[in-house]
C-alpha cells in the first residue's frame, strides 16, 4: 500500500511535466478540482488517468495537472501535502473507483471507458476537466 501511494505521487509528478493548460481555471470543472480535499483530488486524477488509458478518444491533461498542482501547493493542498495523506488518498481512490464503476457499469481495469468518459464530460464533472478529447 505504501509503495502504491508513493508510486501514485511519482506518476502524477511525471505526468505533470508538460505545459500549456487546455482549460481555464475559470472552468467550473477545474474549480471543482481546485477546491477538493487532497484525497478527493488525487482520486479524481487517478480515475481521469484510467479513463484516458481505457479510451483512445481521450488523453490526460498533464499540463492542467501541473498547473493545478502548483496552484494547490500554494494553498497547501498539492503534492507536497499528499505524502502525509497517502493512506487517505488510497482509501478515497478505492471508494471513488468503486462508485465510478457502479455509476457507469464498468470495470476501470478491464473495460473500454469511452462511454464513461463521454458521460463524465457531458456532466461537466471534476474528472472530466482532466480529459482532453483527441
Amino acid at each position: 500500500m505504501m509503495k502504491q501511494g508513493l508510486a501514485l505521487v511519482a506518476a502524477l509528478g511525471l505526468a505533470a511535466c508538460e505545459t500549456g493548460t487546455s482549460r481555464s481555471f475559470d472552468d467550473p470543472a477545474v474549480q471543482q478540482l481546485y477546491t477538493m480535499s487532497v484525497p478527493e483530488y488525487y482520486a479524481a486524477l487517478t480515475l481521469a488517468q484510467r479513463v484516458a488509458q481505457g479510451c483512445d478518444r481521450y488523453v490526460y491533461d498533464s499540463a492542467l495537472d501541473a498547473d493545478l498542482n502548483d496552484a494547490r501547493n500554494e494553498m497547501g493542498r498539492g503534492s507536497l501535502s499528499a505524502l502525509g495523506l497517502r493512506n487517505a488518498i488510497e482509501l478515497e481512490t478505492d471508494v471513488a473507483r468503486r462508485s465510478f464503476e457502479v455509476k457507469h457499469n464498468v470495470n476501470v481495469r478491464t473495460d473500454n471507458l469511452c462511454n464513461a468518459g463521454d458521460a463524465e464530460t457531458l456532466e461537466g464533472t471534476a474528472l472530466s476537466a482532466m480529459l482532453v478529447p483527441v
